[in-house]
């Protein structure tokens, strides 16, 4: 069973003692010298001969973020004074604070009852009243008495009684603290998740020249918005992205279909968020409904493989989309009002980024991201490389939208093949016939929304793949 006392140096009562008496001379010397503010002292409440070591110190740094927040939420200013993390009886932090006493101890036995894992928190809170030291109780701020960790008694009863073992408290402790990090290593699997897809949509908007798509330069195919209303959509789409990141990192279920309708009702209000932040301008309709499955199946994956595993990805992906074309695609022909992709689909025959995506989105994985994580030099030029090689094997439905017909694929194909065969973006040559070819783009409104779409979700993945911490991996 995994436990948080295999590691740590053995502590013996001369030791605990000896550390208490610097506590206490650590606080009164705080509230000597700041007699109108109020001191916490924070520790934990830790059974046994181990007091610390780095699962521990993770603990309690991880708790006391949530402290703070909690702090900061109420309007409460603090400062941190001193923090002994390494100390071997246990990791510390002393907090001054502008506030009522009795009501801070409220806000601390609030915070130790928040959750189960903090209820190791031990948070004293300390007056100075006319030159004499007070230790608040929770009686003090009409607060309940502290409870077993194990049977729910009074705290201070079983302790008393012995009525539990060291070997009993050990193991409730470590059940609560593995839980409380692995909860955190999620959530912040999810931030980080959610700031490289932001970067993601920004990276493929900034990135220049592109045919057919907005760049902080030419947005000739695009009148009706420019590179400040990518900006404000992309800053829109936070929170759907943070639901997306959290639902692939924090799921148990199997059922991964279940998991893609969830994130689709998280979608619909993501669209929502966007058309509101870019006066009604559709910028990241096709983006929301990929880079949403990406960040969730990317989450979902790490969680479990402990790394990068573009296969596995994927693998989540089909999963996601087993039912997609069945229930987006097979009924049609009833249906009042039909998107683009639809009307290609009754028409031609083309099942569009519904078939790309049902199929666990095969043009990103085999030529997206292999030209991503082969390209070199700058973000740009990386992009750029990436952009052509998507382009060049993407059925792009917004410009059969455009030009009307699915014939413009091959005329894109072959000026791509012109500029690749010149060197891409890699030779002067090559960049002057992708401005060539932007130019056109823009003078015939053709527009190349679909590759715009796969390249967003590939860059997230290099990102990713590039990026990925230590700790979100098992070395």
């Amino acid at each position: 069973m995994q436990t948080i006392f295999d590691h740590g140096q053995y502590q013996d009562i001369l030791a605990v003692l000896k550390n208490k008496d610097e506590r206490v001379e650590t606080q009164n010397k705080l509230l000597k010298d700041n007699p109108s503010m109020t001191v916490v002292a924070a520790k934990l409440n830790i059974p046994g001969p181990i007091k610390n070591n780095k699962k521990i110190q993770e603990f309690f740094v991880t708790g006391l973020d949530a402290f703070e927040s909690k702090l900061l939420t109420t309007g409460v200013n603090f400062v941190i004074k001193d923090e002994w993390l390494e100390k071997m009886t246990g990791p510390e932090r002393f907090y001054l604070i502008e506030e009522d006493a009795a009501k801070l101890k409220s806000i601390t036995s609030q915070f130790e009852e928040m959750k189960p894992s903090f209820r190791l928190f031990d948070l004293d809170v300390l007056t100075n009243s006319n030159g004499k030291i007070q230790t608040l109780s929770r009686a003090d701020a009409s607060q309940p008495p502290r409870k077993c960790l194990i049977c729910g008694r009074p705290a201070k009863e079983c302790g008393r009684s012995r009525r539990h073992t060291v070997e009993e408290l050990q193991k409730k402790v470590s059940l609560l603290v593995c839980a409380e990090l692995s909860y955190n290593q999620k959530t912040k699997m999810a931030n980080w998740l959610t700031r490289l897809a932001q970067q993601a949509l920004l990276y493929e908007a900034s990135a220049w020249p592109k045919p057919g798509l907005v760049d902080p330069v030419e947005h000739g195919a695009h009148l009706d918005m420019d590179i400040f209303t990518f900006i404000n959509s992309s800053a829109s789409l936070q929170k759907y992205l943070h639901q997306a990141a959290l639902l692939g990192t924090m799921s148990r279920s199997t059922n991964l279909s279940l998991i893609f309708e969830e994130l689709r009702e998280y979608g619909k209000k993501a669209e929502k968020a966007m058309f509101t932040a870019t006066n009604n301008i559709n910028t990241h309709k096709g983006a929301v409904f990929s880079l949403g499955v990406f960040v969730a199946a990317t989450g979902y994956s790490l969680q479990r493989v402990k790394r990068f595993d573009a296969e596995d990805i994927q693998a989540v992906i089909k999963q996601m989309m087993v039912n997609l074309i069945d229930d987006d695609l097979k009924h049609l022909k009833a249906k009042k009002h039909l998107t683009a992709g639809e009307k290609q689909y009754l028409e031609y025959g083309l099942s569009g980024i519904r078939g790309e995506a049902h199929a666990g989105y095969p043009t990103v994985f085999m030529n997206g991201l292999p030209a991503l994580l082969a390209s070199t030099g700058s973000w740009n030029s990386r992009i750029l490389t990436t952009f052509l090689e998507l382009a060049m094997h993407i059925e792009d439905s917004t410009l059969i939208k455009r030009a009307g017909t699915p014939s413009i694929q091959e005329w894109k194909n072959q000026e791509i093949s012109e500029c690749l065969a010149m060197g891409g973006i890699s030779t002067n040559a090559g960049r002057q016939k992708l401005i060539e070819i932007e130019k056109e783009f823009s003078q015939r409104n053709l527009s190349l929304g679909g590759t715009a779409d796969l390249l967003i979700v590939t860059i997230f993945l290099g990102l990713v793949k590039e990026g990925l911490p230590n700790e979100f991996q098992d070395k």
